[in-house]
């Protein structure tokens, strides 16, 4: 049975050259992106994946221009294996997963090893060709599950970029690896012809799979630089800016609601901070300051916000809380600070808040409205005391 796309005048080894010098572009800049980003989002793992094609096919090709055994030939096919593996881990490693390289690994290892012995036992070249192929589509299929979960999560054009190349990927290897052979194709002849143009298929996708590590990547830098601007840098929580545009975002999945509906925010200030910075220092006022965002952290639900609005200023944004419940949890985290010492270079030191809470008063209340409320309800509390909880009304 014949079963090829007509493509005119397709030459294997030239194909191969260029798969090669394709996979060597591609592992440079990896290479330079790995180096820049110091290593992060997987990337050496991406590159040696690119670098797993470029040096076997050069070794495979010098193999073939100096007449070498054709079991050292194999090493293009191990290739491609090796690059299936080493494309996995490092999309593991984007993602944050546990890398489980062992299972990877030992699979690579042996088909490597099944591979060579093709070769060895004078079997065709196509036998080692199907096999580490096949392999490959095992292992790209098994990572689109966590990929595609990835992507339903974050969205984004470059994870869905990359969760197609990995299922065009798996495609190509099964249905390569299918008919690239005597048997499908018809003649041996026959098998060469149509394993070219799958291999220009390849050099399409390996283009593509360099293309999507790069968006990946541009991605997650852009996201960390968003994340300097939008996080306190001494407390870990939310700054001002953060925190609008985190509401911002609850807000567009719930049909645009006012940025302040559903909310109750907590104003929350240092009673008498600045006798701190100026008895103890600012390094220890620093202390309390992270101290106090620790707190703050373990006190909010995982809907909740915590942030720090400047200065020894903070606020906490409960949302679905009714007044009782709100003014509850307002006083437990007084009572919170109050009971507890901060750790500092100077040894131990003991602060108080005050706190102002604000209900909304009408659904469409904005949330510098409420922030405001807050604010007032605060200093309400500081010219009554210090160290006790006020409600906005």
């Amino acid at each position: 049975m014949t079963v090829f796309i007509p493509f005119p005048d397709l030459h294997l080894p030239t194909l191969l050259i260029v798969y090669q010098l394709v996979a060597t572009l591609m592992m440079v800049i990896a290479a330079g992106s790995a180096w820049q980003a110091r290593g992060r989002y997987g990337l050496w793992y991406w590159t040696g994946a690119f670098a797993a094609i470029a040096l076997t096919q050069l070794i495979r090709n010098l193999c073939m221009a100096f007449g070498t055994p054709t079991a050292l030939q194999t090493i293009g096919h191990i290739g491609g294996v090796l690059s299936s593996g080493l494309v996995v881990l490092g999309l593991r490693a984007f993602l944050g997963l546990p890398l489980r390289s062992a299972p990877v690994l030992t699979l690579v290892a042996l088909a490597s090893v099944a591979s060579m012995a093709t070769a060895f036992m004078a079997l065709p070249a196509w036998t080692s060709l199907s096999l580490t192929l096949l392999v490959s589509a095992f292992l790209r299929l098994w990572a689109l599950p966590a990929l595609l979960r990835a992507w339903r999560r974050d969205g984004g054009f470059p994870l869905l970029l990359m969760l197609l190349d990995m299922a065009l990927w798996a495609t190509a290897y099964f249905l390569r690896g299918s008919t690239s052979t005597p048997w499908f194709a018809g003649s041996v002849d026959m098998a060469r012809v149509v394993n070219a143009q799958w291999l220009l298929l390849f050099i399409a996708l390996l283009i593509v799979q360099g293309l999507s590590v790069l968006l990946l990547i541009n991605s997650e830098l852009q996201r960390s630089l968003w994340a300097l601007i939008e996080i306190d840098p001494l407390t870990g929580l939310l700054n001002r800016r953060g925190l609008k545009s985190r509401l911002g975002r609850l807000r567009q999945r719930h049909s645009g609601e006012p940025d302040g509906a559903g909310l109750v925010v907590a104003m929350i200030d240092f009673d008498h901070f600045k006798s701190i910075n100026d008895r103890f220092g600012h390094a220890a006022g620093d202390a309390v300051l992270r101290g106090l965002g620790k707190l703050l952290l373990s006190h909010v639900r995982p809907n909740d916000l915590a942030v720090r609005m400047g200065g020894e200023e903070f606020a906490v944004v409960w949302q679905e809380v009714d007044a009782e419940l709100a003014m509850g949890l307002a006083e437990r985290l007084r009572k919170s600070v109050a009971e507890i010492s901060f750790d500092t270079p100077v040894g131990p030191i003991q602060a108080t808040v005050s706190i102002g809470v604000a209900m909304p008063r009408t659904e469409s209340e904005a949330l510098e409205e409420l922030l405001g409320r807050a604010d007032s309800a605060l200093y309400k509390a500081k010219r009554e005391g210090r160290n006790r909880v006020e409600q906005a009304f």
